[in-house]
Parts: structure tokens; sequence; C-alpha cells
């Protein structure tokens, strides 16, 4: 087993021959300019270049649905083990519960894990980390070594709602950190999964129910309460028909107030455009909320709007199972030919595709966003702080009134002041 030193050199000569790759690889190098136009990211420093660079190799898919270290580790098998790590790096939250000389005693928000990590610089550079305080960071881990590979933010001991915050929105674009050295928590998944498939059935007959984004939020709430307590409720009337004849991303979509909350629990209602969104229950993974799934449908039969984006992220997003695309393409004789015209590929089979687009979900650990939210401790804990702030917005002294602090001045000019 080598050292801590030898991996460590290991790690960051193996990063430095992908970025050299990336600047020199022609497919690389001009897929990296697309994605600097297509997110409309501007580089004005060296700094600003390296952090874009590297969660470009880290966490990005070229534009045909291929990652970008899977992109590499097909093309150069140097350090293949390294690549496999990288691959499998982590972006969490961790709790610091003790500061030792080379390293720092954690718990990892979303996992509930315990573990220590070894920083890739000098601890003397990270002063401002004090115990209980919060790291967001991605780890990666070699021989059963965790090193945190790049610290994004250091969060005080006393914001345990940023961190919460944060920690639910790395575990929901990338669900398997949820159950990351913990077991127990994937087991528990596997079965809240059967859970939801069995329930699913027996309310909808059916794996999947389309409506539109104004009655999916009613949708899910009915659907989980007949799971939670077997009483089912006529649905009829959320179902919603729509043409599904437009496409667009969700972030192009005109919000009204939208908060992180609501994104996470649904809250399509939000949005002023009405478009098609399914329920689709995976028999291994869960339950996913898909905006556009009609929509996808109908690109294979008409001419629909932006059609070309659409395909393209139903191919290449991982918040897309590969049980989505299997359907149709069994459904669609001309899935291939539509498919091939639109990404610039040449798949003549559902292996192939799913190999380039879906290699994320080769791992059966691979769990919806929507199963490890309902079965999240940390979704539990922020809406227990929801309530708590609702409650206090409800019983907010009025301006004028005494402030319940005791002081005996008006509340306007006490704790309302600010």
């Amino acid at each position: 087993m080598p050292s801590v030193i030898d991996s460590l050199n290991l790690i960051s000569k193996t990063m430095e021959n992908i970025l050299d790759f990336v600047a020199h690889d022609e497919v690389l190098a001009d897929d990296f300019r697309q994605y600097l136009e297509i997110n409309n990211i501007e580089i004005e420093t060296e700094r600003e270049f390296n952090n874009v660079i590297i969660q470009y190799m880290l966490d990005m898919k070229m534009q045909n649905g291929l990652r970008v270290l899977e992109y590499y580790r097909r093309n150069n098998k140097t350090y293949d083990e390294i690549i496999s790590a990288l691959q499998e790096s982590i972006c969490s939250v961790f709790k610091v519960n003790k500061v030792l000389s080379n390293a720092y005693e954690t718990t990892c928000l979303t996992s509930n894990t315990e573990m220590t990590l070894i920083p890739m610089v000098k601890m003397s550079h990270l002063k401002q980390i004090g115990r209980f305080d919060y790291i967001s960071a991605r780890v990666i881990e070699l021989d059963n070594v965790q090193y945190i590979l790049e610290i994004y933010d250091v969060i005080s001991e006393f914001d345990v709602y940023k961190a919460t915050i944060e920690a639910i929105k790395y575990m929901l674009q990338n669900p398997k950190i949820a159950h990351y050295k913990n077991e127990e928590k994937r087991l528990e998944l596997e079965k809240s999964v059967e859970n939801f498939y069995e329930k699913f059935n027996e309310y909808f007959k059916s794996e999947f129910v389309i409506t539109t984004n104004k009655k999916i939020d009613n949708l899910i709430e009915a659907f989980n309460n007949y799971r939670l307590t077997n009483e089912k409720t006529d649905y009829s009337n959320l179902i919603e028909e729509n043409e599904a004849k437009k496409y667009l991303k969700i972030d192009e979509l005109n919000c009204s107030d939208n908060t992180f909350m609501e994104t996470a629990v649904g809250g399509f209602s939000t949005h002023k455009e009405i478009y098609d969104v399914a329920l689709w229950i995976d028999k291994k993974r869960g339950l996913y909320i898909i905006p556009f799934l009609k929509t996808f449908f109908n690109c294979f039969e008409s001419d629909i709007e932006n059609s070309a984006d659409c395909i393209k992220e139903f191919l290449t997003s991982d918040k897309i199972p590969p049980s989505v695309i299997k359907f149709v393409a069994s459904k669609y004789k001309n899935f291939f030919d539509i498919v091939n015209k639109n990404l610039g590929t040449n798949f003549s089979n559902i292996e192939e595709v799913m190999f380039n687009t879906k290699a994320a979900y080769i791992d059966s650990g691979v769990f919806s966003p929507v199963s490890v939210l309902f079965n999240s401790d940390l979704f539990s804990t922020i809406l227990h702080f929801e309530k708590q702030e609702n409650e206090l917005k409800e019983n907010e002294p009025k301006r004028n009134e005494l402030c319940p602090c005791g002081s005996g001045l008006k509340y306007k000019k006490c704790c309302g002041k600010n």
C-alpha cells in the first residue's frame, strides 16, 4: 500500500495529466469550448480557469453524453486506479468533530458516516477551519483512505441551516452520497424503493402517469398519502392533458419567487409556463418526477419545438433513468434514427446507448433523488426549520406592539428593528 505522500503525489500527477489531455485532445478541447458557450461562462483569471476546468473534468458530461473522465479513461490507461477513484469522488458537507495534526475527523451529513479526511494541502493553510465547523468539499478515496481534493466553502458551526441546505443540494445532484460508506442506509433505501414500486402500481395501475406542472404537486401529495395510509382517493381530476409541442429547459422557465425547498419537493406549479410532467416508477431506483416526458415521446411522432434539446437532455441527463430510454426505444421504431440525427452518434442498439449515455447507472446503488429525499433525516430537519420559521412569522408581533423580549420598547424599535 502506498504512503499518504505517494498517494497525494499520484493524485496530483493524474490531475495534471488530465488537464494536459483536455488541452491537447481535439475532441475534448472543442467540447470544452462548447461547454463554456452553452453555459455563458467567461474566464478572466487563471484561477477562474482552473476552477472551471476542474469542475468540467470531474462533474460534466460531453455534448454526446459521455462523461469527460470516462472519455479520458477510454483513451488513456495511465493511472487507471486514480481515474476510477476520481470518477467515484463525492461532493458533500462534513461536520468537523476533531482537528488532528494532518487530518480532520468528520461526519458526512448526507450519509451520517464518520470518516477521517486528509487535505491535499498543509493543515497550516486551513487555519480558518475549526472544530464543529462544516466544510463543503470534494472527497476522493484511495486504498481506503479519504482525501480532500477541494474545499468549496467553510460554514460556521452556528449556521446549521446553511450546512443542511448545502448537503441536500449535493444529495439531489448525486443521490449515491445518501448512503456513502453506509451499508445500513443503502439497504433502507432498497426497502423504501420496493415499497414505492408496490404502492405506485397499486395506486396508478401503471409504471408512469402524466399530468401538467399545475397538477403534479397535488398528484404527488395524493400518492404519498396513499403510500403512508393506504387510503385511496380519486385522482382523476389531477390528470390534465397538455399538447406537449414545445420543450424548455427548467431553468429557462419564468418562475415566481421559486425557492430551493419548493424545487426540492416539486414546486413546478410556480412556473408560469404550462407543460407536461410525469411520475415514473423505476423498480430498482424509485420514484422520479420527470418534466416533459410526453414531449419526449412526441419527439418521435411529430415536429416538436426544440426537439433536439429535449432528446439530448433525456439521453444525457443523469436525472433520467435508463428505464425511460429503454421504454421509448422499444415503443418507437425510429428511435435510433432520431437519436443519432440529433446527437451526432451512430448507435445501433440500446446497449451502446446505455454504455455511452447512462454509464452512471451501471452501479445498482443509484437511487432516484425523490427516494433519497423521502428517506433523508436532513430533509426532515429542514422541514422542521421551515415549520419553525413559519410559526415565528405567524406569531410575529405588530410593529407598534411591545417587544416580547421584555425590553419595554416597541417591537419596531427593538428585535424587529432589522
